[in-house]
């Protein structure tokens, strides 16, 4: 049975890895199916090696998840499927948590396999990246072709989204990677290899046009860095942060609504854009600040303005690009603050899985790449995004552990 075990833990996780490249780079909407099998599987192996048990995590989430779901009764937004969104998101939260376990299982018993794959499938992701955006998505039409001008123009406007996806998944995973670069490939080259992967992921986002990319790469830096330099404390301040971005989302929607009251600056479109959209859920949230205005609700939002560029634009394009405020939009001050009690109840988790410096550093630049990320772009109830999310939770148990754990000191380098 162990075997069995160890062999499907580890198939499984090859598989997803060396899928990873490809599912990225066509939009990462495969990424959610590929974690909810992972996490079915890891599921399965806390039932067969009785280790399956109920974390504060898991209540927590449970709990955030019940609630949107309960939201979902006074929400305008009626779809016409029977499996709706709120029930998706709820069984696969559930489902994606178990994903990290076989991560871990997997890692402890065939970790130098897995970690040299990690390496080299990230490395090979962002090289496609940027293959196809110096041959103005050459790669993309060579496998999918356009037979009309008119929709190699459409295929171009949905490459440049997907290829944004990939560059977001990247950043996310990028600390994580990064720190395996410099623990598991010879000093020699493992400080140049390591630069040389977050220079091809910022070339590939400044190809690609996406400040998000960007502002997450260094974002991302600047937190491995103090995570690696103050491993006891930089985590939890980022995850505090966290807390802090979602609770004061209302003050943030606030200070938009002035912005779109008052005369427009010179911002670029795409974050003229984002202001609206926040500074139109203010309302929303005053008029409904307990309960929310409900799960999804931000999709029957149809009121247009017109755009600098003269095209009329819908202002909330269905949903406000702001996990905070699309929480307090929609699921309200209940839903923050059970939000905020799913991040608080990942204090003591973290504190045990950091075991030395580069695992400070790479928790804390993948919850920095998942704070930008969720803050100016996707929506809070996205699939594949939640599975991204889960996804680089367990490659954070692929890092090599300390042979000899000791209790780590800000003071001291070691």
């Amino acid at each position: 049975m162990t075997s069995f075990l160890d062999k499907t833990s580890f198939g499984a996780i090859f598989i997803v890895l060396m899928l990873m490249p490809l599912v990225s780079h066509a939009g990462g909407l495969g990424v959610a199916p590929l974690i909810f099998i992972l996490g079915v599987l890891g599921l399965t192996l806390a039932l067969k090696t009785q280790t399956f048990k109920i974390t504060p995590v898991q209540i927590a989430l449970i709990l955030f998840l019940s609630w949107l779901s309960i939201s979902a009764i006074w929400s305008p937004y009626r779809p016409d499927d029977i499996l709706t969104n709120y029930i998706k998101l709820f069984l696969m939260g559930i489902i994606f948590y178990w994903s990290w376990p076989l991560f871990e299982y997997a890692g402890r018993r065939r970790p130098r396999r897995l970690q040299h794959l990690l390496m080299a499938t990230s490395v090979f992701g962002a090289g496609l990246l940027i293959i196809d955006l110096l041959s103005n998505f050459g790669l993309t039409l060579l496998f999918n072709p356009a037979p009309t001008f008119d929709e190699r123009i459409f295929r171009n406007i949905d490459t440049e989204m997907n290829l944004g996806h990939a560059i977001t998944i990247l950043v996310l995973i990028s600390a994580p990677v990064a720190m395996l670069m410099l623990s598991r490939l010879p000093k020699s080259i493992s400080l140049l290899t390591m630069l040389g992967f977050v220079f091809m992921i910022a070339c590939a986002a400044w190809l690609n046009g996406l400040s998000v990319g960007i502002l997450g790469l260094l974002g991302v830096t600047i937190a491995a860095a103090a995570g690696y330099a103050l491993p006891r404390k930089v985590p939890y301040v980022l995850l505090s942060v966290v807390i802090l971005a979602i609770l004061s989302a209302p003050a943030l929607a606030y200070m938009a609504s002035q912005y779109v009251e008052n005369t427009p600056s010179d911002l670029p479109q795409s974050w003229d854009h984002r202001l609206r959209m926040w500074g139109y859920c203010w309302q929303v949230i005053v008029d409904n600040p307990i309960g929310g205005a409900g799960f999804d609700a931000s999709r029957t939002f149809g009121e247009t303005y017109i755009a600098k560029d003269g095209r009329e634009i819908t202002i909330v394009s269905l949903h406000p690009h702001n996990a905070g405020v699309q929480i307090w939009t929609e699921a309200g001050l209940i839903g923050a603050l059970l939000a905020s009690t799913v991040i608080a109840a990942l204090m003591k988790p973290v504190s045990a899985f950091i075991q030395s410096r580069g695992h400070a550093g790479a928790v804390s630049g993948v919850i920095m790449a998942a704070l930008i990320t969720s803050s100016l772009t996707y929506g809070a109830w996205q699939f594949w995004w939640w599975g991204c999310v889960f996804l680089a939770v367990g490659i954070l148990h692929l890092l090599p552990a300390s042979k000899s754990p000791v209790e780590l000191s800000d003071s001291q380098w070691v």
